[in-house]
Parts: structure tokens; sequence; C-alpha cells
């Protein structure tokens, strides 16, 4: 199998077959992204995404889930996105085509277009749409707008193809998160005609940043015991809970350590044998450090 960008998916297809088609996303300026960094935008050969094909087919003949893979694939063209999708047919006849596209690829596709691809197997398409307040998108430099997002999601439904939709809630930033989750709701109440998404906010942790930016010689001196271990630190912003926020907030000021491992919150989740090797010569290094 050939990937030669990240493979990123949503949660729920970890279980799918993961095929690349594109590398890298059009876009590629969303502030609140990295995934893409490094990657500039380009098309899989046909070559390798049929060998890809063939290798997942010997394994996996009767899959029911396939995701091509990329930024976003459905920037292309309707003619390149029926090429591919005849050839996921060929090699996986049973497999329901999902992959990412962004807002204003739906825009630029008619709705007879996506009629057309879905009949060919690209039945569910991933759109992040992020948020639904104007001030969020253009702070973020989404590239699009409230309004752009209704009218494409209002295309693919009249094209009859199933969409999921990525919200981020906390992307207003500190102490805009309210406000910003009433507009989103509305603006996806308004796409169902009814009120069918209310605003609840539960405090369930927050983010550790707002601790640790006080104490950057933790950061440091984790620097030094990678860097002694022979090991390139890299400092990089992460999402999701962890025991490092709690603790945090809890007077233990605690920014968390990379594990060395990979694929996680799916079912190829795994960590390496010389990983977890690597990750206690450094905690040694730490702890002899603080001693």
């Amino acid at each position: 199998m050939h990937y030669n960008g990240p493979v990123i998916r949503p949660q729920t297809d970890a279980d799918s077959v993961f095929i690349e088609v594109t590398v890298g996303c059009t876009h590629d300026s969303c502030t609140f992204c990295n995934f893409y960094d490094g990657y500039p935008f380009r098309v899989a050969p046909l070559e390798q995404v049929e060998a890809d094909l063939k290798e997942a087919a010997q394994y996996n003949p009767h899959a029911k889930k396939v995701w091509a893979s990329g930024g976003n694939p459905y920037a292309l063209s309707t003619e390149k996105l029926a090429v591919l999708a005849k050839l996921f047919k060929k090699y996986l006849p049973e497999g329901r085509i999902s992959t990412y596209a962004r807002v204003d690829d739906l825009l630029r596709r008619s709705v007879e277009d996506m009629r057309y691809l879905k009949q060919l197997g690209f039945e569910d398409i991933v759109v992040g749409i992020e948020s639904g307040d104007d001030e969020v998108l253009a702070h973020t430099k989404k590239g699009y707008t409230a309004a752009d997002i209704l009218e494409g999601c209002k295309k693919l439904e009249q094209a009859g193809v199933d969409y999921r939709v990525i919200y981020l809630g906390g992307l207003a930033g500190h102490g805009k998160a309210h406000e910003s989750a009433k507009k989103s709701a509305a603006l996806l109440n308004q796409r169902l005609g009814e009120e069918r998404v209310t605003v609840e906010i539960k405090h369930q942790y927050r983010n550790m940043a707002e601790i640790v930016r006080d104490y950057p010689e933790l950061i440091d001196v984790a620097k030094d015991a990678f860097l002694a271990c022979d090991v390139e630190p890299q400092v990089l912003p992460i999402r999701g809970g962890t025991d490092g926020a709690q603790l945090s907030f809890r007077g233990l000021p605690c920014p968390n350590l990379s594990t060395g491992g990979y694929c996680y919150h799916g079912v190829n989740e795994f960590v390496p044998v010389s990983s977890l090797v690597k990750m206690t010569d450094v905690l040694q290094e730490l702890v002899a450090r603080f001693a």
C-alpha cells in the first residue's frame, strides 16, 4: 500500500479500507490545521491507486467501507472521480466510498454531477464545516461563509448523497464558545427546517495551555531530555481531554509527552516496542534532571 501523505479520517471510518487518491489539501490555509503542512496538493497516479486496490482486494475482497484518502479528494473533477469510482468498484464491488470535501468543492459541482458520482459509488461525503459562525469562519481563514455551507449541503441533499459534517466546538476561542455554538445550531436548524439542534454547555476539561504557559521551563526541560536521548523534539498543539489537562488545573502543571504511538483512536492503534524503550529513556532522563 502507498501512503505519501498523512491518513486523516473520522473515527467512525477506522474500519475502512484506506486508498490514497490525493495528497494534501487544495486550501491548506486554515489557521488551526497543520495536518497537511509540507504536503502540497497532488493527485495520486492511477497506477498507484489500482495497485493498492488490487492488494486490498486480496485481503478484504468483501469490504463494505472504503475511504478515498486525502485532504479533500472531492475537489477533483467529475471525470477524474468517475474514473476512480469505477476502479474502486472493479476491485471492491461491495464497498461504499466515503471521502472528504470542502464546502467550496460542493459549490463548484452541479447537483447532476453529485447524483452521477453517487450512482458510481461516492455515496458518503464528510464536510468540515467547523462552524456556522461567520466571524469564526473568517478568522480561521476557512474560505467560505455560513451561507455557503447551507448552499453546499442543500445540493448534496438534492442529489440524494449522504453526508456528515465536522464541527469544532472550541474554534471560536476562549469565552466565545457558547455564543458561537448557538450560531452554529441556528445554521443547522435552518438546514434541517426545524429546531432539532440545541446548545447546552458543560465544562469537562479546559485547555492545559492556560496553566502550562506560565511554566515554560517545563517545556524546555522536556525538550532537553528528548535531545539527550537522540530524539528531535516537536512541540505541537493537541486536541482532546487528557490526564495532563486535569492535573494542570489541580495544581500540577503537566504538559503531555508523546508515547511514540500511531493511528490513535482506531482499531489499528499501536505503539512499537522501540518507541516504548525510547520513551523509557526520556522519562529516566527527566527524573534525573528533577532529582
